[in-house]
């Protein structure tokens, strides 16, 4: 009996110093989110120069100042604001509403980042700009390339798998982001 309480007692104390150790590797991400997406960013990611290159100024599906009252919207809040107003563009493009569906989007400071994370996926070099892995269903990318088109491309990829029950062929889910990401300005 007192065996088992010292191992239950022991298995406690352990398992209390996981979270602490998980948040002390975490400590460099920062994060956000919006109705549609998480986002977790290295903290030397500029979010400004993300904001300014997430470009929705041709949309009519997204007017940050159509609000009667002045607001000071965060950086946070405006990306959030543009996540959601693409996903819901791409879901109307493809006319795919998944119940539920909701994006980890991870952005990297710089391509080598992106390529360490890709290599430790995969175990082999990166050769993508940004990437959607359906089983952690996150999009990989860094502040240099993040756009508007490319967000969409991922985005679609994700609703693509959260819509149908049995999975398109590859080439298929492809072709479907690809007409998600062209026809995101129509």
């Amino acid at each position: 009996m007192r065996l088992r309480v010292g191992v239950i007692l022991l298995t406690i104390f352990v398992l209390s110093l996981i979270p602490e150790a998980a948040y002390s590797q975490d400590e460099e991400w920062s994060i956000f989110s919006s109705r549609f997406c998480t986002v977790f960013y290295k903290k030397e990611v500029d979010l400004d120069r993300l904001n300014r290159r997430i470009n929705l100024r041709f949309s009519d599906f997204y007017n940050p100042r159509g609000y009667t009252k002045k607001v000071d919207f965060s950086t946070e809040d405006l990306l959030s604001g543009k996540l959601d107003a693409i996903f819901s563009r791409v879901q109307d493009i493809l006319d795919m509403y998944p119940s539920r569906a909701h994006v980890t989007v991870n952005v990297y400071k710089n391509r080598k980042g992106l390529d360490t994370a890709y290599e430790g996926i995969f175990h082999e070099p990166n050769t993508a700009k940004s990437f959607y892995i359906y089983k952690t269903n996150t999009i990989y990318t860094t502040e240099r390339v993040i756009s508007e088109a490319i967000l969409a491309h991922e985005m679609a990829h994700c609703i693509i798998d959260h819509y149908f029950v049995i999975l398109p062929p590859r080439k298929i889910q492809e072709m479907l982001a690809v007409y998600a990401d062209v026809h995101l300005k129509d």
